[in-house]
């Protein structure tokens, strides 16, 4: 659709909608100051609003306007079913780290327990090595 048609598009509906509004916006004014005190019963709106028009340019542009409409539903609702599918498979990889995660904790406290004998034993050598070097000097 080129620009000049999305622009016909949106000053058509935009005049139905302003019509629509000051047609049955005031009428219902109108009631109220007539010392009417019944309020309107809203009415229910269906899906896809059939507007008949006597320009044909208008009757096109609806129609693009809904079938463009149509089309964005779609890829939402694909998009949507898209991050359902990311995001299940981000908490399993998440759950994956962090079984990992635990394993490798578990084997470095289970080295580290067992390590700790020799780890005393390289410090006593150490000690050994500056008592030698204080004895050089």
């Amino acid at each position: 659709m080129n620009r000049k048609k999305g622009i016909l598009a949106a000053g058509t509906l935009t005049g139905l909608v302003l019509i629509t509004i000051l047609g049955l916006g005031f009428g219902n004014l109108g009631a109220l100051a007539n010392g009417s005190e019944d309020t309107a019963v809203p009415q229910q709106i269906p899906q896809e609003p059939q507007i008949t028009t006597t320009d044909p340019a208008a009757a096109e542009a609806v129609q693009a306007w809904q079938d463009y409409s149509a089309e964005l539903e779609q890829t939402v609702k694909v998009m949507q079913e898209r991050e359902a599918a990311y995001q299940s498979q981000l908490n399993q990889a998440n759950g994956t780290i962090v079984n990992l995660q635990d394993q490798i904790n578990t084997s470095n406290s289970a080295a580290s327990n067992g390590g700790s004998a020799s780890h005393g034993d390289d410090d006593r050598y150490e000690h050994e090595e500056h008592e030698e070097h204080e004895n050089d000097d």
